[in-house]
């Protein structure tokens, strides 16, 4: 009986990171239908909350939240203090090939059933391009590339975001990205090309706060220094709607949460990640007043860096 259980919780995960990644469902439908799901959380409990192996760091920080495995410490964060932009360590510096791939999902809220959340379209995560770094969630395998400039260590967003939606679209649909750190290192532009895709026309980021973290190699059980970071976003997109001149605004909210760690190899050319992406309710929704502050889905992703 245990094995088949065991065999029933894995084809349960099987079936929703395949189902998610079909272009022939919504993502809504796929996690509706994806009923094994609350049975499966321990699974995707271990899958999706790694903690970025800082067993030693004993602090606080980002670092100490994440290695919780508690989707519950990720909580929004508004009324911030407008942040700087994100500095990043030196093994990240240079110009990389990412691999990101789809690894799971979850739905920690226990104050509302997964029936009534994916029956809200405005959830982050739902609707291609309604989390502008992963544009289509579900996607099983994505490439798309990464700079990190070696002397101000800052990344070059426009590269990293329009390479992303292309990549996870599958087309050439970024018209231009609108960013300047040194100007405003918390808003982003993302123009579309014109009738390319349904979903947005143009998207409007605003950044409401950033943490980030540090973890040396000898204060890391595995011995790789590890860096870890994150963004709360509000993401505004707009795109086409069912009535004639009238342009369709989707507010949402959302945080990634970034763990990379460096090879144990210094001479090795791949660096490795996850990022966790968790998705909230938005003030103006009905369900906001019952789940305000923690996230009512998570997503997670695997990263693998390749040095160019």
């Amino acid at each position: 009986m245990m094995i088949v259980t065991a065999l029933l919780l894995l084809w349960c995960c099987c079936y929703a990171v395949a189902a998610l990644s079909s272009p022939e469902l919504s993502r809504r439908n796929v996690l509706l239908r994806t009923s094994c799901t609350a049975a499966a959380t321990p699974i995707l409990n271990q899958l999706m909350l790694l903690p970025p192996d800082i067993a030693n760091a004993a602090n606080a920080g980002l670092a100490n939240k994440l290695s919780q495995r508690d989707p519950s410490m990720l909580k929004n964060s508004v009324f911030n203090i407008p942040p700087g932009p994100q500095i990043y360590p030196e093994f990240m510096t240079g110009d990389w090939d990412v691999t990101i791939k789809f690894r799971g999902f979850l739905f920690p809220s226990t104050s509302i059933p997964k029936e009534k959340l994916v029956a809200n379209v405005s959830i982050p995560g739902f609707q291609k391009l309604s989390i502008a770094t992963v544009g289509d969630v579900g996607r099983e395998i994505t490439k798309y590339q990464m700079s990190i400039d070696r002397s101000t260590r800052l990344e070059d967003r426009k590269l990293s975001l329009s390479t992303s939606i292309n990549g996870h679209l599958g087309y050439e649909a970024v018209r231009e990205v609108i960013y300047d750190a040194k100007d405003n290192p918390n808003r982003i532009s993302i123009d579309f090309i014109p009738n390319r895709t349904r979903n947005a026309n143009r998207i409007e980021i605003f950044c409401n706060g950033r943490e980030s973290e540090l973890v040396q190699a000898q204060d890391s059980a595995s011995g790789q220094t590890v860096f870890v970071c994150s963004e709360y976003i509000r993401q505004v997109t707009f795109g086409l709607s069912q009535e004639f001149g009238v342009a369709r605004q989707v507010s949402g909210n959302y945080g990634h949460f970034w763990t990379w760690r460096s090879s144990q190899d210094s001479s090795s050319a791949k660096i490795t990640g996850n990022l966790l992406t968790a998705a909230y309710l938005d003030a103006q929704d009905p369900m906001f007043f019952e789940e305000p502050s923690k996230p009512v889905v998570v997503y997670s992703h695997d990263l693998v860096a390749i040095r160019r």
